[in-house]
């Protein structure tokens, strides 16, 4: 016979509250919106709400739950840490001179890679009139004005770092490691 608060597994159910609050999380990221989402709050400082958010991703059984949550969305997603650090990389070692056939001409927008593209964010122009001849005889044209604006490469470095492992502080454990010092003496 089950007890009431344990799954088929026998392992601790979560509460409804708790399962909706997990679900949130993993939604947005955010544990503080996550419980605003899940519980009534109304009349809760936004201090309060934060504290318990944060007892709630303390609570073991509840960060199980988010992990397994995020482990569904993985394996649901096409999404993999090699496509994502690709995109990344296509971003943090793009170069706006890689747009340009010279400094005035910019390429067609068909003839650039499929990762130059992928580092532009956006790109707006705008027509403007333009007097090519004289007072006298004015001959007016229109020019075109492009702006072409990169994603940010230092967030994607920073985040390719933090994906590899590059800013994880090192750990020395020296109460295993062996020294032999040469004195001299034999």
């Amino acid at each position: 016979m089950q007890k009431r608060n344990q799954n088929h597994n026998g392992k601790m159910k979560l509460t409804i509250k708790q399962e909706n609050f997990c679900n949130y999380y993993v939604e947005c990221g955010n544990a503080s919106e996550a419980y605003r989402r899940a519980y009534s709050c109304d009349r809760m400082k936004p201090g309060i709400v934060n504290r318990k958010a944060k007892e709630l991703m303390d609570n073991g059984k509840i960060a199980a739950r988010v992990k397994e949550l995020q482990n569904e969305r993985k394996e649901q997603s096409d999404i993999t840490k090699e496509k994502i650090l690709s995109e990344l990389s296509n971003i943090a070692f793009s170069s706006i001179a890689h747009l340009h056939n010279t400094w005035i001409e910019r390429k067609d927008f068909e003839l650039l890679t499929e990762k130059q593209k992928s580092s532009i964010k956006s790109i707006s122009t705008k027509i403007l009139k333009k007097n090519v001849g004289t007072n006298e005889d004015p001959e007016i044209i229109d020019v075109e004005y492009v702006k072409i604006e990169l994603y940010d490469k230092i967030k994607a470095i920073e985040r390719i770092c933090k994906m590899l492992g590059y800013d994880e502080p090192t750990v020395l454990d020296l109460r295993n490691a062996l020294v032999q010092i040469d004195t001299g003496i034999d």
